[in-house]
């Protein structure tokens, strides 16, 4: 495989799964020739959202306020998580989701057209951040996110018809 060939991790986050967004968010991705190579809907227990919200690197850069709020949000209700492969996929995703701050977020992104809440009004209320997803942000987590969700077998290898050659793979 390609080192410019990477898989991604990607959540639809519960505003985004309580507000019917799963089609649209995965159909912005596979436009853009992305492959979903892993996909599940599921609760996510505190225990998950723990191994995957890591506590020192959240309270280092932020607060423990901060960490408990978001593992209290991605339990609340469910989410639906997959992987995305593609050249250069973590980039490329985390340019299809806009700025993680949605009021900065720019028209045209996910963020961007499905969400509005700012850091200062979520903290002023005590809650997460309302942005309907989550994406890896660089190499580094993306190889120790996947596995915190999916299990090897869970990830399937195969070809979209972009790929192939001729009419069958």
């Amino acid at each position: 495989m390609s080192i410019l060939l990477q898989k991604t991790l990607c959540i639809i986050k519960p505003d985004g799964v309580r507000r019917g967004l799963i089609g649209d968010v995965v159909a912005r991705f596979e436009r853009v020739g992305l492959k979903m190579v892993a996909a599940k809907m599921l609760i996510v227990d505190e225990s998950l959202a723990k191994k995957h919200y890591l506590y020192d690197d959240i309270v280092f850069r932020h607060s423990e306020e901060i960490w408990k709020s978001l593992i209290k949000f991605i339990s609340n209700s469910p989410v639906f998580v997959f992987v995305v492969e593609g050249v250069e996929s973590i980039e490329v995703v985390r340019k299809l989701c806009g700025s993680t701050e949605p009021k900065l977020a720019i028209p045209g992104t996910i963020r961007g057209d499905f969400s509005y809440h700012s850091f200062k009004y979520s903290n002023e209320k005590g809650f997460s951040i309302y942005n309907v997803i989550h994406a890896s942000a660089n190499e580094v987590d993306a190889i120790r996110e996947i596995p915190i969700w999916f299990k090897d077998n869970e990830i399937l290898n195969y070809k979209r018809d972009d790929e192939c050659e001729h009419y069958y793979c």
